[in-house]
């Protein structure tokens, strides 16, 4: 049962941190060094390969400047 809606938020995450950056016109290195996070992970989150710690989206929201319930929504 809870397999089904973290394959979901794990999903939305990928998605709108892909989106967002774009959107800033951010590289995934450039979102990575101001996160003070390797450019790997934030192409594994994207690419829906690693599973962030609740302080990695903290520090990804911030840099995106959005909320980090953003970053999960639908």
């Amino acid at each position: 049962m809870w397999e089904l809606e973290f394959k979901r938020l794990s999903s939305n995450l990928a998605r709108n941190i892909k989106n967002i950056r774009h959107e800033k016109g951010l590289a995934q290195e450039r979102l990575a060094l101001e996160a003070g996070v390797d450019r790997t992970l934030v192409s594994k989150i994207e690419r829906l390969i690693a599973n962030p710690s609740l302080e990695i989206l903290v520090k990804l929201a911030v840099v995106l400047e959005v909320p980090v319930m953003k970053l999960l929504a639908d």
